[in-house]
């Protein structure tokens, strides 16, 4: 999409203005040697200065969150959310999210995700509630190595570890399967708010929300129409719901935050209970 300079220099009008031949006594007039007079150098610091001037405030109105800039070059809310939510290198992002599915009674389950996510590390711990039972899944990414310990209410456990470079994998499958162990909603809502289909203002969880739908994609396993909502005064996404045959989908993000790489933040990228039944296999 065009930044807004861009946008600037090509619709410029006067690029395309159709200037009509002035009348003779006024083309006269600006042809006439004008009388002679002491010429002063304009300051050329003063013109820099007009240039950078109007240079700022473009760049001002091109802000992400900058609400007082003329609409016509003001970013838009699916822009700004993209970029409020854009991962940095240097920072470590913390997402928590809660899932309910509701329709065949048989699949209802309730789901909360806490992860935490540096480059190419992850951690994260989820709970599902099902009529069946509840397990406890965590799973953390470091690299190559991505690995997943659960256990659930009837003393079931289960402990996997899946390496790039395990044999028998095909290989486009193994990457996805690695992408997806990193990607939460805000990831899809990226991945998806560009092209989205703009529903206009409505509200989510209680709070005023404008409201975008994404496509069905099978390459990113997105397997029905996603309509994700955005807070109008943060950008950042406020949840998702999903709907295909009986059963709907609705994810609330309760928690979506950048944080300095501190000691005590990337310590949450550490799973010493996975550690530790690595150590007993």
């Amino acid at each position: 999409m065009p930044d807004s300079l861009t946008r600037l220099r090509e619709a410029d009008p006067a690029a395309r203005a159709e200037t009509p031949q002035p009348p003779d006594d006024v083309l006269r007039a600006i042809l006439a040697t004008p009388p002679e007079r002491k010429r002063r150098r304009a300051p050329r610091i003063v013109l820099a200065g007009a240039v950078l001037a109007a240079a700022a405030v473009v760049a001002l109105a091109a802000l992400p969150d900058n609400h007082r800039t003329p609409a016509p070059i003001r970013a838009s809310l699916a822009e700004r959310a993209y970029a409020a939510t854009l991962p940095m290198p240097n920072l470590t992002t913390n997402t928590e999210t809660r899932t309910v599915q509701t329709g065949a009674p048989s699949l209802e389950s309730r789901d909360t995700l806490k992860q935490w996510q540096y480059q190419d590390r992850m951690h994260n711990v989820m709970h599902t509630t099902q009529p069946r039972g509840t397990w406890v899944y965590e799973h953390d990414q470091n690299g190559g190595t991505f690995r997943t310990l659960m256990h659930n209410n009837q003393g079931g456990k289960d402990f996997q570890i899946t390496r790039r470079t395990d044999p028998g994998w095909d290989p486009d499958e193994l990457q996805q399967g690695f992408k997806v162990g990193v990607t939460t909603l805000v990831d899809r809502f990226r991945e998806q708010i560009a092209k989205a289909q703009d529903l206009g203002e409505t509200t989510f969880d209680g709070k005023p929300a404008h409201a975008y739908r994404g496509a069905a994609d099978a390459k990113d396993r997105v397997i029905a129409a996603t309509t994700y909502y955005v807070d109008p005064k943060t950008a950042y996404p406020l949840g998702s719901t999903m709907a295909f045959g009986d059963i709907k989908i609705t994810t609330t993000v309760d928690r979506y935050e950048q944080l300095p790489a501190t000691p005590e933040n990337l310590a949450q990228l550490d799973a010493p209970n996975i550690d530790a039944e690595a150590k007993n296999r």
